[in-house]
């Protein structure tokens, strides 16, 4: 399957830049997919051939990620405008309702946008994600993790990583070619610091302007939705059955041995997460 140039489209103030691959048959939605903090549409492009196959695949970069407008300041980036860009992006070029899946940030981002905009999302998944809180549970990680986000001066620019390590960086490095990891670190180089302070501090700071929790809202999302998660990645797997529960109907698939990222590091179970998701939602 071809992936179409990098295409660019003007709204709210940035440009967004964006991507397609294969072509849905008449009346079939596209999947479309959003990736989360500090991520970009790469962090898909192992998968989209294989998921191009029958349908059309979108993937964007959201502002101040990938290769989108950079503001150079922390107004602007909070979850509530990544909705409204998503909206205005869906608009633009999903030529109707679309599959929409949502990873870690960018599930929260698609929660809050089919609460607002339920015209635009045919189903929903929810990957590795929360509609309340990202926080890690252990005290000591979470006490490191909000120290270093409330530290954290954007006008020296990005740090070299965000990770604090851990078993998924080795299944990673083992599960994907040395040149996708090679873009995705220039990638992540390239992102705006001021991205990463101002939606680190949303999400996980312990003196945040935290994102209105969605959880009290979650009856109201009436799309096929399922949710999936690694069977280790802490805090969300636990909270991923509650999630599943409270919204209507959905289902919840767990990724034995994954972590956060299991389109990368168990690329067959996820693509088949998703395929039997969008079978279900085809059929309804």
């Amino acid at each position: 399957m071809t992936q179409t140039a990098s295409r660019t489209l003007h709204v709210n103030g940035v440009d967004l830049v964006w991507s397609e691959w294969g072509s849905a048959p008449a009346g079939a939605p596209a999947l479309a997919l959003v990736h989360g903090y500090t991520g970009s549409a790469h962090d898909f492009s192992l998968q989209a051939d294989a998921l191009a196959v029958d349908r059309r695949v979108i993937t964007l970069d959201q502002r101040g990620h990938g290769h989108s407008t950079k503001t150079g300041t922390v107004d602007g980036y909070d979850i509530e405008q990544l909705a409204l860009d998503l909206a205005a992006f869906l608009d633009g070029v999903a030529e109707g309702p679309v599959d929409l899946l949502g990873h870690s940030m960018g599930g929260r981002v698609v929660m809050t946008l089919v609460l607002e905009r339920p015209d635009l999302v045919h189903s929903l998944i929810l990957m590795d994600t929360s509609a309340w809180s990202f926080r890690p549970d252990d005290e000591q990680v979470r006490a490191m993790v909000s120290h270093y986000i409330e530290s954290f001066d954007p006008a020296g620019g990005m740090p070299e990583t965000l990770s604090i390590g851990g078993p998924e960086d080795e299944l990673i490095a083992a599960a994907v070619p040395r040149s996708w990891q090679a873009e995705k670190d220039a990638i992540f180089a390239g992102m705006d610091a001021y991205a990463v302070k101002a939606l680190g501090m949303s999400l996980w700071s312990d003196i945040p302007d935290e994102p209105e929790s969605l959880r009290s809202r979650l009856a109201e999302i009436a799309c096929p939705t399922t949710v999936i998660v690694g069977e280790h990645d802490h805090p969300l797997v636990e909270q991923a059955p509650t999630l599943a529960a409270e919204v209507p109907g959905a289902s919840l698939i767990v990724i034995p041995g994954a972590y956060h990222s299991p389109q990368l590091t168990h690329p067959e179970e996820w693509r088949g997460a998703v395929e039997a998701h969008l079978a279900a939602a085809s059929a309804r």
